[in-house]
């Protein structure tokens, strides 16, 4: 259910799907958001998730600038009996954040993930971000769950 009413995204901003040519944006957004990714390899890796089967990432270009983008994955979930998907990572360039390019990505991925028969989407985010303190999830429906989560860092061989 969608909550919030979509906004008209700003002159010459689109959404599209990402290109492995899009990585170094992609990088720049993530280092900026605080995202902390292995730099070296970088343009290998978000190839390999550009090209995954079960993944999806949403750019929002304003012409050749990319300002915005979301991760998504996706799986089958034997407790849902159908498809989950996360939104692993959102974000928006400081200079055009609350102009609706964030809810156009959410809405590209929660259209993709109807379109691939998920049941669920699901994102975690730190109480600490702006987005969470504004409310970006719970205004387009999303309901705060009750449980932890828990993770191990595995060291690379």
């Amino acid at each position: 259910m969608r909550v919030a009413q979509q906004r008209a995204l700003p002159s010459g901003v689109a959404v599209r799907r990402a290109r492995p040519g899009d990585a170094s944006a992609v990088l720049a957004l993530a280092l900026e958001l605080g995202y902390k990714p292995e730099e070296r390899g970088f343009d290998e890796t978000f190839a390999m998730v550009v090209r995954h089967p079960e993944a999806v990432v949403f750019v929002a270009a304003q012409g050749a600038r990319v300002v915005g983008y979301l991760a998504l994955s996706h799986r089958p979930q034997i407790r849902l009996g159908g498809r989950l998907a996360n939104i692993d990572e959102l974000v928006v360039t400081r200079d055009q954040r609350d102009a609706g390019i964030g809810s156009a990505l959410l809405d590209a991925a929660l259209d993709h993930a109807r379109s691939i028969g998920c049941t669920r989407v699901e994102v975690s985010s730190r109480r600490a971000r702006e987005s969470y303190s504004r409310g970006f999830y719970a205004r387009r429906g999303f309901a705060e769950a009750d449980s932890a989560l828990f993770r191990i860092e595995l060291k690379r061989r």
